[in-house]
């Protein structure tokens, strides 16, 4: 646990700031002197405190400029299921998905043990990017049995959130999830996709999405820019909310 020191309450000082006053995303903060005045500490310790948000990624600087309020990052969380979507619409933020491509195919031995269905099952094979604020944040790549969401090809997949389909059109209970996280290094694929360097880090969430019955419903893939996510651990059940 980290000990509320007075450089951490500093930075929580300036986290309430960006919360709570009309400092907006992109918005420049006061300069280390204003707000050691306005905390009444050593410039030292809002400099500390400074450095703690820029890696927590509240905020980010701009070379001989100072700091400035970094976008908002989309909270994940590994233990329920939830949709990007509306997450990102709590958020306040324009966001649209475009669709890749969607296929039907049987699913090999590369694939059978994530998904926990048998070698030759057919698949719905989607391929999506999600833009948030009119810049690429992810790319999301789906693996859906036929026999859960037969008619998947006629969906509304880019203006509609994917679990609210497969709740509201197909009446399935989506109940927990195995998920995992970890960091990987993106490809020329990958680089393309998202448009950033080949060995840039990614965040990549993997995992299959069970439902009330335990029933697999669906296996994803996700890699995410890094510095637009962030996870969060409130919950251990697995459970959605």
């Amino acid at each position: 646990m980290r000990l509320l020191t007075l450089d951490i309450i500093v930075c929580n000082e300036i986290k309430y700031m960006i919360e709570n006053t009309p400092i907006l995303e992109g918005e420049k903060l006061p300069s280390e002197r204003e707000l050691a005045e306005k905390l009444d500490v050593q410039r030292a310790t809002v400099r500390t405190g400074l450095k703690i948000l820029l890696q927590e990624g509240w905020i980010c600087s701009r070379e001989r400029s100072g700091y400035y309020v970094a976008p908002r990052r989309i909270e994940k969380n590994v233990y329920r299921i939830s949709s990007t979507s509306q997450v990102v619409s709590d958020m306040g933020k324009q966001q649209h998905i475009k669709l890749l491509s969607i296929e039907k195919k049987e699913i090999g031995k590369d694939l059978f043990n994530k998904i926990k269905l048998p070698i030759g099952t057919k698949c719905f094979f989607i391929d999506r990017l999600r833009y948030v604020d009119d810049e690429i944040v992810s790319l999301e790549e789906s693996l859906v049995p036929c026999d859960v969401a037969p008619t998947l090809m006629e969906k509304d997949l880019e203006n509609r959130s994917f679990y609210s389909i497969l709740e509201e059109d197909y009446l399935i209970d989506l109940d927990s999830s195995e998920q995992e996280i970890i960091v990987v290094e993106s490809d020329e694929f990958l680089s393309k996709s998202l448009h950033v360097p080949v060995g840039e880090k990614l965040v990549k969430q993997q995992g299959l999405v069970l439902s009330i019955d335990g029933k697999p419903i669906e296996y994803s893939e996700t890699y995410m820019i890094m510095n637009r996510f962030v996870y969060v651990n409130d919950d251990l059940t697995g459970k959605k909310s």
